[in-house]
């Protein structure tokens, strides 16, 4: 059998998209066309309708004020994270600190990227000082103190790595409707888990943090506790909790200033927030946050 030549290829071509003799278009009749042109019409009409009634359904569900799932049947599973600051590079835990502005540069601005609604001066919020305990009903957000946050570690100074002493920027996920149970005075002695220099000058008016090196040459690396400095204080206020999605609501941050941190040697630090009910496994990454530090100069 003879294969067909290139201009019997486009006649066959021509012919299958309009051919004339039977007045079909792509193999097709005008009534064909008709036919199908009404079923697909009916179907994707019924396919959007399906879709849309989905749609108007699971909103039905869902409060604009307040999350679906909450508590232990959130992603959180009720159990806030704690992240850090500065990570311009998401695939490296490593904070490389140098006595440069264009090498401390890109940390600067992942710091500042987290701080830009902080700066704000008209939010809608009040001063929450002088209050030990959640704010259990109350509408209003507390104001944060950025002032006191930005004291000593701030832009001017490269957020303390112009200096050697570098800051790192802790925040506690948001939950929503979370209230943080702490340990009283006369109770915080028997826990384990919470560190001694903690311990005595322990509040309940806080979820208190802690920094320190992940084996015991980092913590000889790292300095003595007392020259770790936090500011504006050494952990996140109860009267920010619970978050319940009040208007210019900014979660509490810490600083973390490591001010004798010994120069040239990687060290391994975490951090951890201590509270009742927040549990801290390295391995989940709950409660807590690791990362390296390399001081140069």
């Amino acid at each position: 059998m003879e294969k067909p030549t290139f201009q019997q290829k486009l006649k066959s071509l021509g012919l299958f998209l309009w051919n004339g003799e039977t007045k079909e278009f792509l193999g097709r009749g005008g009534r064909s066309w008709v036919e199908i042109g009404i079923f697909y019409l009916v179907f994707y009409s019924c396919l959007a309708g399906f879709f849309i009634a989905t749609i108007a359904v699971f909103y039905e569900t869902i409060d604009a004020d307040q999350p679906k799932l909450q508590g232990d049947s959130s992603l959180l599973k009720g159990n806030p994270g704690l992240g850090y600051q500065p990570m311009p590079d998401i695939q490296t835990t490593l904070i490389y600190s140098e006595n440069n502005v264009n090498d401390s540069k890109e940390y600067v601005k992942s710091i500042n990227k987290v701080l830009a609604e902080y700066r704000q001066t008209d939010l809608n919020n009040v001063d929450c000082s002088g209050i030990d305990k959640p704010r259990l009903d109350e509408q209003v957000a507390c104001r944060f103190n950025y002032s006191a946050l930005t004291e000593q570690c701030n832009e001017k100074n490269g957020y303390g790595m112009l200096e050697g002493k570098p800051c790192i920027l802790l925040k506690l996920n948001k939950i929503y409707g979370w209230v943080p149970a702490v340990w009283k005075e006369e109770e915080v002695n028997a826990v384990a888990r919470v560190p001694g220099n903690v311990k005595s000058a322990y509040t309940p008016d806080r979820i208190w943090v802690d920094c320190h090196g992940e084996n015991a040459p980092d913590n000889d690396n790292l300095g003595a506790a007392e020259d770790i400095s936090y500011f504006p204080e050494q952990g996140f206020p109860l009267a920010f909790y619970p978050y319940k999605n009040q208007k210019d609501y900014r979660s509490p941050l810490v600083f973390v200033k490591f001010n004798t941190v010994v120069h040239h040697v990687g060290i391994m630090v975490e951090c951890v927030a201590l509270a009742k009910n927040i549990n801290v496994d390295r391995t989940e990454k709950e409660g807590s946050v690791h990362f390296e530090l390399l001081v140069e100069s």
